[in-house]
């Protein structure tokens, strides 16, 4: 626990962890505190102001990506709403609400970042500067200290710590094939969910056109492997350092794919609901939902689009991510300090 006689200064900005804690920054009077919450239980990270070599943020194209989605939601949501009439036109437009006030709050929050604080033995995430906005206030309240505490730097000492990281850089350039061949094993599940899901997409197509017990069957199962696939690759990119852009991706595969689960299950209860006596009998409902045809309300028509563009762009966008030439992994980069 922390000693009672210090004065800490909670710094902006909070960040929550996979499923359970979250991360905040404190200002001590000669240190700064990162402490991890959950359930009572506390972890914490001292980082002496003498000690701090520099506090470098990163802008990424996060926040671009998901005002992307939000927008897509947004739109289908509203040509959804414009096609269907009654109850279902006013869940549409309550859903266009609601994802257009995600996509205001979201753009109000502006860009997304990554940032680190680097001694001369680690370098440790700030995992509650995720915003362009909160992290240059916290710079802003941390470089005085700073100074304060190691005095200011000279255009000398700058170019002589400039010529140094660009040695570093080089040598970790000679070496650098090695960790990238082992780092792309590191997103080896996320190439698989991609294409599993664009596989999905495509496989849904077949829908439009002709329809089957053993489609039905096949598209579940390929339906329960990718979830069972967005999870490993959550638990993987937890504890890893993938770029924010393939995690997003990630998120939003998850998010896709509990949507389309709620779907179903509300189709299920409506074919329970009518035909009673098919909610004990699991294959009776199969070849129930098997000769379910797009074509049979404009409501079908538009969860069939949904589920087939919604897996062809999730997939598309995530396995261009991973197979850029530049490892998934993110590196540090401009220094704001």
């Amino acid at each position: 626990m922390l000693n009672a006689s210090e004065k800490y200064k909670r710094l902006p900005g909070k960040k929550k962890n996979f499923l359970i804690g979250y991360y905040t920054l404190w200002l001590g009077a000669d240190h700064l505190l990162i402490i991890f919450s959950r359930f009572g239980i506390e972890d914490y990270k001292r980082f002496y102001f003498k000690d701090i070599q520099a506090v470098i943020t990163r802008k990424t194209s996060a926040g671009k990506i998901q005002n992307i989605i939000l927008g897509f939601f947004c739109t289908l949501f509203m040509l959804l709403s414009l096609f269907l009439k009654g109850g279902w036109s006013v869940f549409n437009w309550s859903m266009f609400g609601l994802m257009t006030l995600f996509l205001l709050i979201n753009w109000l929050r502006g860009p997304t970042c990554v940032s680190h604080i680097q001694t001369a033995v680690q370098t440790e995430k700030l995992y509650s500067l995720y915003r362009m906005k909160t992290a240059i206030k916290v710079m802003n309240r941390l470089r005085p200290l700073i100074e304060q505490a190691q005095g200011k730097l000279t255009n000398e000492d700058i170019k002589e710590k400039a010529v140094k990281a660009s040695k570093v850089k080089t040598s970790q350039a000679r070496t650098g094939k090695d960790d990238l061949s082992l780092k792309k094993d590191g997103v080896r599940v996320h190439k698989n969910l991609y294409s599993l899901l664009i596989f999905y997409g495509l496989f849904g197509l077949l829908d439009f056109f002709y329809s089957h017990v053993i489609l039905t069957v096949f598209e579940n199962t390929l339906f329960m492997v990718a979830c069972i696939l967005v999870i490993i690759a959550l638990v993987r990119q937890h504890d890893g350092n993938l770029k924010s852009s393939l995690r997003v991706v990630t998120w939003t595969t998850f998010g896709y794919l509990c949507l389309s689960m709620l779907t179903g299950y509300i189709i299920y209860f409506i074919i329970a609901f009518r035909e009673p006596g098919m909610a004990r009998n699991q294959w009776e409902m199969i070849k129930a939902l098997s000769q379910i045809s797009p074509m049979d309300s404009p409501m079908m028509m538009g969860i069939f689009i949904f589920s087939v563009c919604g897996s062809l762009i999730i997939g598309l966008s995530g396995l261009i991510i991973t197979r850029r030439g530049q490892s998934n992994y993110a590196e540090p980069g401009s220094s704001a300090m």
